[in-house]
């Protein structure tokens, strides 16, 4: 447990990471839609510092459960899972922008894709030291 614990957490915190300088980089503006809960009853006036723990929470949850049904297997099967997961990844982009107001763009859903890509090589490769 504690291994999904640490792993979830560092992702996170790397996913967060690569989005807030993406958006510093190129003006978009991933990071409040990775991070913005306002559209959630009684979550609207949140401080920043909140709505980052409330991700980190759900990216130890998301980190469990990738981390509990990962194949054993090698090759094709982690392959497939690991698009599986990115394709989720992409598609949640697009409502969660909209939820969040922000402006969509195709540079905005690059950076999200490659930082969910960074997120997704940070439990792979965990989880291959632990075996």
């Amino acid at each position: 447990m504690m291994f999904v614990l640490v792993n979830g957490l560092i992702a996170g915190l790397a996913l967060a990471a690569f989005l807030a300088l993406g958006d510093g980089l190129f003006g978009t503006s991933t990071f409040s839609v990775l991070i913005d809960v306002s559209y959630v009853p009684g979550m609207e006036n949140l401080p920043s510092i909140v709505e980052l723990f409330i991700h980190l929470l759900i990216s130890l949850v998301i980190a469990y459960v990738w981390m509990r049904f990962y194949p054993r297997g090698r090759g094709v099967e982690a392959a497939k899972y690991v698009f599986y997961w990115m394709l989720a990844f992409a598609v949640a982009f697009l409502p969660f922008s909209l939820l969040s107001g922000s402006t969509l763009s195709w540079t905005a859903l690059l950076i999200w894709v490659l930082g969910h890509l960074l997120y997704m090589t940070v439990l792979v490769v965990q989880v291959k030291r632990k075996r």
